[in-house]
């Protein structure tokens, strides 16, 4: 039996009328459905019942993979009973369903005012996490890491979402396992090292001239590196592929 929305508002209306024993009936029979009610401008419009509470997550907040759990942080006693025989629960329009939130209560068949209940919002996903320890410095690859699930609306945000960002990447610190995997924890890997002998290629304007120099400090692809050439002279040069840098006169 599917019922309208111009259906459950005139039940809203007349639900006070009701007894309670026919409105906790009504709500049985509707227990898996998901009810749009205009309520004004400051809450959502859908509207579920209590086992349907997931339904009112956004689910373009999910990560991949992602399983919601809503839990009640404390029984109100007035759902259920005389006072409320029907519930029916929605989200304001501007409240993030993360974590521990709130979500309004709409009685049915009560004259019971609408009240909030406190609500945790639990969202599973799969997480990488390290399981070999990794020195600062040394690439970090996918046999580092395993997935495990956990509840992200805990976690701080920044945690790897693709492997694929392992792509030359190094430890920026000592990742240690069990460690949650994050952007912060890792940098491009370094194609020129400190105290590496570097080729060299000078250019300018009609000419180029090769040599060789020492790096004085790593650099990634396209960073700039500072060298001293044989002659002992400082240069400022960008790093284009494994010990080369290029220095523009």
């Amino acid at each position: 039996m599917k019922f309208t929305k111009n259906f459950v508002a005139h039940y809203l209306d007349q639900g006070r009328k009701l007894q309670s024993k026919r409105a906790l009936a009504f709500a049985t029979g509707c227990a898996c459905l998901t009810l749009a009610l205009p309520m004004g401008d400051a809450y959502a419009s859908k509207w579920v019942t209590g086992d349907h509470l997931g339904e009112l997550v956004d689910t373009g907040l999910l990560p991949e993979g992602a399983n919601v759990q809503v839990l009640m942080l404390k029984e109100d006693p007035r759902i259920g009973s005389a006072d409320c025989p029907a519930a029916l629960f929605t989200n304001s329009e501007n409240n993030r369903m993360w974590g521990r939130t709130f979500l309004r209560v709409q009685c049915v068949g009560s004259s019971t005012p609408p009240f909030f209940v406190g609500v945790d919002v639990k969202v599973w996903a799969p997480v990488p996490v390290i399981k070999n320890t990794v020195q600062a410095g040394q690439p970090v690859t996918a046999s580092d890491v395993e997935f495990r699930t956990m509840d992200v609306s805990q976690l701080a945000s920044g945690w790897v979402t693709d492997l694929n960002h392992l792509n030359n990447k190094e430890a920026a610190r000592q990742l240690w396992p069990g460690t949650t995997l994050k952007y912060e924890h890792m940098k491009g890997q370094a194609i020129v090292r400190q105290g590496d002998t570097v080729k060299v290629t000078v250019r300018g304007p009609g000419f180029a001239i090769g040599g060789t120099a020492t790096a004085l400090e790593a650099a990634e692809q396209g960073q700039i590196v500072k060298i001293k050439t044989t002659q002992g002279k400082i240069l400022h040069g960008v790093a284009t592929g494994d010990l080369l840098v290029e220095v523009s006169l």
